[in-house]
């Protein structure tokens, strides 16, 4: 599922070029007890274990891979039911991967003074994407907006902490309800 090159430098792309080109794939994960997980992520690789963040390699480990699906951002707020994407967009993979560290110490921050967080309810990818930009996505289980699924788009090229740049909602069958640039 790999495309070619973009022609012009990722980091010259418009926020409408990006939008437009894109690409996310489905992924599923199949695990020994015959459950699966589905990722949504920058390329997909048949290594099971190009996961971050959320699995914890001495309880889970996955034993196939394959792709199911590859969506721009607009096509894939219709592939989702009850849950939310957040794709944020990277100047560099070093900027991206100190954000995904930050996010790692804040969830250990928040069970150290008691509180719970379920790590099957959050799932990060990470990865160069087919557009050449470093990306982070984020795959939540609940309806984000209005009770309808969501895809944002972060920006972090210009803004270490990020700006949302842009953000489609579902609407009825192959509509996108709301789609709109920040």
């Amino acid at each position: 599922m790999e495309t070619e090159a973009p022609a012009e430098a990722p980091e010259n792309l418009s926020l409408e070029d990006i939008v437009r080109d894109l690409r996310l794939v489905r992924a599923r994960y199949v695990m020994p007890d015959t459950s699966a997980f589905v990722r949504y992520q920058p390329r997909f690789k048949g290594i099971p274990q190009d996961l971050t963040v959320q699995l914890d390699p001495h309880t889970e480990s996955h034993v196939d891979a394959e792709p199911t699906g590859e969506f721009s951002l607009s096509e894939l707020v219709n592939e989702l039911t009850f849950a939310y994407i957040q794709v944020h967009l990277f100047p560099s993979r070093e900027a991206r991967n100190f954000f995904i560290a930050g996010f790692d110490d804040s969830l250990h921050q928040l069970e150290f003074l008691g509180g719970h967080y379920d790590f099957n309810r959050l799932w990060i990818t990470t990865g160069i994407s087919n557009i050449g930009i470093p990306v982070a996505v984020f795959l939540g289980q609940r309806t984000a907006v209005n009770a309808q699924p969501s895809v944002s788009l972060h920006d972090h090229r210009d803004h270490p902490r990020g700006k949302m740049r842009y953000r489609a909602v579902r609407g009825y069958g192959q509509h996108v309800g709301e789609e709109y640039f920040g």
